[in-house]
């Protein structure tokens, strides 16, 4: 009698330990908050997104679109996200002046004088008659949004003999500098791809001046990193760890497949024929932060101090974590 009773009192523990369990599981692994800037930059996201790669790793994400490059910074600083694509690296320096070792870059994107690897141009109207940056004396110059885009005008008007007060800066959203442009809005636009593509594409916009940046800032010009916050890194080590290797599968994609492009297409509303012109920067991931990679980010860092947005030289090594 007592044996049965002793049986049938581990089978209820049993049902009731087993309806626990589905009462109350294991709580799921919380999203990677990504957020990224509508820009060819973003492809390694995109390749991620779709082929599965976070998926892979176990992991889930939600996606935030950002228009302003400033939204991206503060975002990642304040832990409002927990990684970044098409991240402005000036910013970056800017920011990290101020909090150290908030953001680390685990890709950098950086242009260069071939017309295959450029990342940014001054496009005009069609019909305009700028072929110069001294002809933007007079004229409204559309930029994007915030301290890094701001600077880089300055830095390349005085490298041009041009005084500030003599050309207008006008600060647009991504989306918005095509319409600005064909508009009369602005005379001329100092953008990065897809945008110029896509204005020389729909007959909107003609170049004239190839990579600025390279020209008059740095060369090559590192305008653009992936990367995750530090309190990211910090707080959930093993998810961080899984979302790098999922980003490194995606990186080695951009740099050795091609087909790869026709993700353009979906996130950032081009055409076929576009996504396949649109000229890409060469790419670094985090294993190929060599010495030259950190010296041409720190000589554009450096700009920064020299126009007095920051009281201290950027540490370019600083956000590039695993160079150390």
């Amino acid at each position: 009698m007592n044996g049965k009773w002793w049986r049938a009192g581990i089978a209820v523990v049993l049902v009731v330990a087993v309806l626990l369990v589905f009462a109350f599981p294991k709580p799921a692994t919380e999203p990677v908050r990504l957020v990224y800037l509508p820009a060819a930059q973003s492809l390694p996201l995109f390749v991620a997104m779709e082929q599965g790669l976070f998926e892979k790793e176990g992991l889930g994400v939600e996606l935030q679109r950002m228009e302003n490059p400033n939204q991206i910074i503060d975002a990642l600083v304040v832990g409002k996200a927990d990684a970044g694509f098409a991240i402005a690296t000036g910013i970056s320096a800017v920011a990290d002046t101020k909090k150290p070792g908030a953001i680390r870059f685990n890709s950098v994107f950086c242009g260069t004088g071939e017309t295959e690897r450029h990342n940014d141009a001054l496009i005009v109207g069609v019909n305009s008659s700028i072929s110069s940056f001294a002809d933007l004396r007079g004229k409204r110059l559309g930029i994007m949004p915030g301290i890094q885009w701001n600077t880089i005008s300055r830095k390349i008007l005085k490298e041009n003999g041009i005084a500030e007060s003599e050309v207008t800066l006008v600060e647009l959203p991504i989306s918005n500098h095509l319409a600005s442009l064909s508009s009369g809005g602005v005379d001329a636009l100092l953008t990065i791809e897809p945008t110029v593509e896509l204005g020389l594409s729909k007959g909107i916009a003609k170049i004239a001046v190839d990579t600025p940046t390279v020209k008059w800032v740095a060369s090559p010009i590192c305008l653009g990193a992936s990367g995750l916050s530090a309190e990211f890194a910090r707080k959930r080590p093993a998810e961080a760890e899984k979302y790098l290797r999922a980003v490194d599968a995606a990186i080695r994609q951009v740099q050795t497949n091609s087909s790869v492009r026709q993700y353009l297409v979906r996130y950032l509303s081009l055409s076929e024929e576009v996504a396949q012109a649109v000229p890409l920067p060469v790419l670094y991931s985090r294993s190929e932060f060599s010495t030259d990679v950190v010296g041409a980010y720190q000589e554009f860092a450096d700009i920064f101090f020299e126009f007095n947005v920051t009281s201290v030289r950027p540490d370019a090594r600083r956000l590039m974590l695993w160079t150390q």
